[in-house]
């Protein structure tokens, strides 16, 4: 299993300007998921759940190319035949349970490095093909937010909802002292004055503390130079696209599968009836 290097290149190569022709999507799939067994193949709604994602990518007025990484050959086919590009087998070392999407990217950019050298992506957007209910016009919202603001620089972009349970009362439990409760959030400040150190943010009225927000990864974008320079996928500086909270779908088990699905038939009876 590989470990997560990260040799970061300190010098800033990159413009802030975003060439809009080389906007790529980048859609990671390895096989092997434990809770719903081949989930990004299995059937959701009629197509594959991956088809979905890669769908958006070909309908997005800003998407040139749309990619699947994965580090199966079914998978491979699969994604061919619904329309994305595969030119590689993403290698067994970063495709396990805990690899991430640093090592997605960076071994994305390296190949693009040395077989398409001057058809480098100017922007990565991941489109996870667990949010098969997110729609493209919702993809190209964050694209074009992401484009309204190149000039303030910004490292990334990522979509977010309210959070539906209080960080602020969450607690890591010690490993060597299982009767231990350490907070996950020790400190917080005041939502109306940054500069009013809140000591203990899980024994105060939660009115006084500040909003936290979900990051549902069902849209992140990101700069390749954030992850050739900074060696991260987040960045210093990231931009925040909001989502309603019941736009969240979880497809971790059969039971929300199933759910997904129900919602996922709505939304198609809809937009056939507008259409």
């Amino acid at each position: 299993m590989a470990s997560d290097e990260r040799p970061c290149k300190a010098p800033r190569t990159e413009t802030a300007k975003i060439d809009r022709s080389r906007i790529y999507a980048v859609i990671p799939a390895r096989a092997g998921s434990k809770g719903v067994k081949g989930k990004n193949i299995k059937d959701f709604c009629g197509k594959p759940l991956m088809a979905w994602a890669i769908n958006n990518g070909l309908k997005s007025k800003y998407i040139s190319r749309t990619f699947v990484s994965t580090d199966s050959e079914e998978y491979r086919q699969v994604a061919l035949k619904h329309g994305a590009e595969v030119p590689f087998l993403r290698p067994a070392e970063i495709a396990h349970d805990t690899a991430t999407d640093y090592q997605l990217f960076e071994h994305f950019l390296k190949w693009m490095q040395e077989h398409e050298p001057d058809r480098q992506p100017s922007l990565l957007v991941q489109l996870r093909p667990t949010g098969p209910c997110v729609s493209v016009e919702t993809v190209d919202a964050c694209i074009e937010k992401f484009l309204a603001h190149e000039d303030n620089d910004y490292d990334s972009l990522r979509t977010v909802t309210p959070a539906d349970h209080e960080p602020f009362n969450m607690y890591f439990i010690d490993p060597a002292n299982t009767e231990r409760l350490t907070p996950l959030i020790p400190q917080s400040h005041h939502k109306d004055d940054p500069s009013q150190l809140i000591l203990e943010p899980q024994s105060v009225a939660r009115q006084i503390l500040p909003k936290i927000f979900w990051h549902n990864a069902y849209v992140d974008i990101v700069r390749p130079r954030t992850v050739r320079e900074q060696c991260c996928v987040m960045g210093k500086k990231c931009l925040v696209f909001h989502m309603a909270l019941e736009d969240n779908v979880d497809i971790d088990t059969p039971e929300q599968w199933a759910a997904a699905e129900v919602k996922k038939r709505a939304q198609l009876e809809a937009e056939a009836k507008a259409a």
